[in-house]
């Protein structure tokens, strides 16, 4: 970029922080440097088609949108859109099983390989999916022979780098001492799993280990012109396909996440597998999928705008019958709503605990998102459909499954609209409010994910 214009840009910033100043915001003198270094961010890279492409395997009940942060940031520093990707398997058991993936894995690579024209991927993998990568590369020589690094996050410690393949470790919290002789080893001892993973000090790590340079950016970046849209619709936790089914796109108002008139973008109908895209859209936009099966209520996702083209969305849905936690209650009365990140939602860290405001009140608390829940879904609805709120306890039936929480919360149903303000680690300046409308939960349910790119 010229030098006139980041003059010009930066002191845009430095205007904008000093006229928010008198509205109790902080003043560009007093803003944080992490702050304001986002706000004068620099453009994305142009494509690269010479990076090698990307394959991510998620956790225990994790799936490929969990990779979507560091994949939008890898397509802020040049890399292509449709070189990342994720596998998504059965990861509601303990132990999946290994060949199948393994099969699965193969296929993934091939595919990839006569996309790209290149000999071999990159692969990264967190926790349980660093397990089963691990293996994988120790099965046979051919199959390591396909993958130049692995990143492995939150993962296992094989006595040296699996199949002799390039490895770079990722350690958060726990053993400090964790280690793969023979790899590259980087450690973030106040990160979990979830957030060692979306973290940007971990993308810098990734990123010059598999390029052997320094990030452009660590910023995910506003795409100029128009973006597109794609990923699949599963049934959570078994991330097998919800299709068919029906799923429309729609623009909506960002001020009450109501449908705009004539907001319509488009509709897929879902093969088996789920699997949609891209769909053309706008990076500035606020859009609202629906995943609309015969019988059953109509699933509602909401998202803060993309900022740029997006291939792993995941919508994750369920059966009636095969909710996880058992089911919410529904009644035409209450809106059961449910939240996501990627990053981990910490209720008992004082000043610097997440805060999740729903209709202007914070759900999070020590009881029902301690720190070592590692909770990254919030499900929030009346228990008992009886019109009362109760937050002093967890609901026992959702705080007992992994890296979920739930909440007795009432939420009106009818013609209006739920906000919903995250504050991420008692950070104000990174606090992002998001509208959902007030459905009524016995005909539809309502998920809002959010952004991971803050407060980590």
């Amino acid at each position: 970029m010229p030098r006139r214009r980041w003059i010009g840009l930066i002191l845009a910033v430095l205007a904008t922080a000093t006229a928010c100043s008198g509205s109790g915001s902080q003043n560009a003198a007093g803003a944080d440097p992490d702050t304001l270094a986002r706000a004068i961010a620099r453009p994305a890279a142009p494509p690269d088609v010479s990076r090698l492409p990307i394959l991510f395997v998620p956790g225990n009940l994790g799936s490929g949108d969990q990779f979507d942060v560091q994949a939008q940031r890898f397509a802020s520093n040049g890399y292509p859109a449709d070189r990342i990707t994720a596998l998504d398997y059965d990861a509601s058991v303990p132990d999946p099983p290994q060949d199948q993936i393994f099969t699965r894995i193969d296929a993934e690579i091939t595919r990839l390989l006569n996309l790209t024209g290149r000999t071999a991927v990159d692969l990264v993998a967190q926790a349980e999916g660093a397990e089963l990568a691990v293996r994988y590369l120790a099965s046979t020589p051919e199959r390591a022979a396909r993958v130049a690094h692995l990143v492995s996050v939150a993962g296992p410690q094989p006595a040296g780098p699996p199949g002799a393949v390039r490895t770079l470790a990722v350690w958060g919290t726990g053993d400090p001492t964790r280690r793969i002789d023979g790899a590259q080893n980087a450690r973030f001892p106040a990160d979990d799993r979830a957030e060692l993973l979306t973290s940007a000090g971990t993308f810098k790590q990734m990123y010059r280990f598999l390029t052997g340079q320094a990030p452009f950016t660590t910023e995910v970046t506003a795409q100029s012109g128009p973006i597109e849209l794609a990923g699949r619709a599963v049934l959570y936790p078994a991330n097998t396909g919800a299709g068919p089914a029906r799923l429309e796109l729609y623009r909506v108002d960002p001020l009450t996440g109501r449908r705009l008139p004539q907001g319509l973008v488009g509709f897929v109908n879902l093969p088996p597998d789920g699997t949609f895209g891209p769909l053309r859209a706008d990076g500035t936009a606020s859009y609202e999928f629906a995943v609309i099966r015969p019988g059953e209520p109509v699933h509602h996702f909401y998202y803060e705008p993309f900022r740029r083209s997006d291939r792993l969305i995941r919508l994750l849905t369920s059966r009636p019958a095969e909710e996880i936690g058992g089911g919410m209650t529904v009644s035409p009365k209450q809106t059961d709503l449910v939240v996501i990140r990627g990053q981990e939602w910490r209720g008992d860290q004082g000043a610097a605990s997440d805060q999740l405001a729903v209709d202007g009140q914070n759900v999070l608390n020590a009881a029902n998102a301690p720190r070592s829940k590692l909770t990254l879904r919030v499900f929030l609805f009346d228990q008992g459909a009886d019109g009362r709120t109760d937050l002093a306890a967890p609901l026992p039936n959702y705080f007992t499954v992994g890296f979920v929480t739930g909440a007795d919360l009432f939420l009106p149903a009818g013609n209006r609209s739920i906000a919903v303000t995250v504050t991420p680690r008692g950070v104000t300046m990174d606090r992002a409010t998001v509208h959902v409308p007030a459905w009524p939960s016995d005909t539809d349910r309502v998920t809002l994910r959010l952004r991971d790119d803050t407060g980590g």
